[in-house]
């Protein structure tokens, strides 16, 4: 267990909470503050300003490298937009209307595994699977299955199996459950493993109370990890599986953020709870972030942006993996805007698709994808 300064920690924890306001489920334009800048000695000219990469003729990064890569999407769609107008299910924070967009991104993404955060956990999973199944019903025979638990749906065209691969019901926190499920992958074409996939959303904001619930929720998943990782508890998987960690995790750059450096090394907060810290990867190494970067480009890798708001472009969404068992062949960030006309007519695409108000430069979460292939077993 890491050693706490507990006297500095609980300082900068007071801190933080006098600056953010609080909420059950607060808007993203209420991320805490991401510090104040520096000004220059006098006379030190000011640095150029990071350019906004202009639209190029450049959209590779769609193609997947290989006939067996496997496309994972994460995406935090803003509290149930991909449904129409007047749909009765919608939740209450629901304030943006934007289904044809969604299908479009998805279309043109064309993704095995879905991961989606901020739909309103009352709706029946099928609701999910039919929008796929209908955005993809050119694609031949593909049967889309969903599933969904609080504000996260994992859905994929292979065969989901959730009875059994549930989280364990004793650690999960009351009300903050994650989605975890099997993604049973073709043998003929994958091999014998799976994919086993927590689709997370962590608590936002940035009191005392919301950075400890986003660590505690970090511990919740890791136990699990290590349950499905060593023989005995509740759930063995065989050695090697893939498993995959991804979703809103409002990672913030004014707190410690100590919930990723769980979920990246199994450093627990609460041993005494959720017991030792371990190795959560097969080979006895960490996991690994995948940090896309938005059109392939290696220049922004933010995942998260509203203009309008006095907090910075930030990296909240993670792709989190074995990479013992996987291996990463492309990764992006779809951004529309950056998107020549050339390349929306080609994919199908609206140069607003991922902009939620482009009028104020309102963002919300940008989609994450993916190219994973399975790394073979000796």
């Amino acid at each position: 267990m890491r050693k706490f300064n507990f006297a500095i920690n609980l300082l900068i924890l007071i801190f933080l909470a006098a600056c953010t306001p609080s909420a059950d489920q607060p808007a993203q334009s209420e991320m805490p503050p991401t510090g104040t800048e520096t000004a220059l000695p006098t006379g030190t000219p000011a640095p150029e300003p990071t350019p906004t990469p202009s639209k190029v003729d450049y959209y590779e990064f769609f193609e997947k490298p290989s006939p067996n890569s496997i496309r994972v999407l994460s995406y935090n769609i803003n509290w149930d937009s991909i449904f129409p107008v007047g749909d009765p299910q919608s939740h209450d924070y629901r304030t943006f209307t934007k289904p044809n967009a969604f299908v479009r991104v998805i279309q043109a993404i064309q993704p095995d595994i879905v991961c989606l955060q901020e739909i309103n956990p009352i709706r029946d999973p099928q609701q999910l699977s039919d929008i796929l199944n209908e955005a993809f019903e050119d694609e031949g025979d593909q049967n889309w299955q969903a599933m969904i638990a609080r504000d996260n749906v994992i859905a994929t065209h292979f065969d989901l199996e959730v009875e059994g691969y549930e989280m364990g019901i004793n650690s999960v926190i009351p009300n903050l459950p994650q989605a975890a499920a099997l993604v049973n992958l073709p043998d003929e074409q994958y091999g014998p493993l799976d994919f086993y996939v927590f689709c997370a959303h962590f608590k936002a904001s940035g009191t005392v109370s919301d950075i400890l619930m986003r660590s505690r929720q970090a511990d919740v998943i890791m136990s699990h990890v290590r349950d499905i990782t060593t023989p005995g508890e509740n759930l063995d998987l065989p050695e090697g599986t893939p498993i995959l960690i991804l979703g809103d995790f409002n990672v913030y750059d004014t707190d410690p953020a100590e919930h990723l450096t769980t979920l990246l090394t199994g450093d627990l907060r609460n041993e005494d709870r959720f017991g030792a810290d371990f190795a959560p990867d097969w080979d006895g190494t960490d996991l690994t972030d995948a940090l896309p970067s938005q059109n392939g480009l290696g220049e922004d890798f933010n995942t998260w942006r509203d203009d309008q708001s006095p907090f910075e472009n930030n990296i909240l969404d993670r792709i989190i993996y074995t990479d013992s068992a996987l291996q990463v062949e492309n990764a992006f960030i779809l951004n529309t805007m950056l998107l020549s006309e050339e390349g929306l007519a080609l994919y199908g695409l609206h140069e607003e698709d991922v902009v939620l108000n482009a009028s104020t430069g309102y963002y919300d979460h940008f989609p994450l994808v993916v190219d994973f292939v399975i790394v073979p077993t000796e």
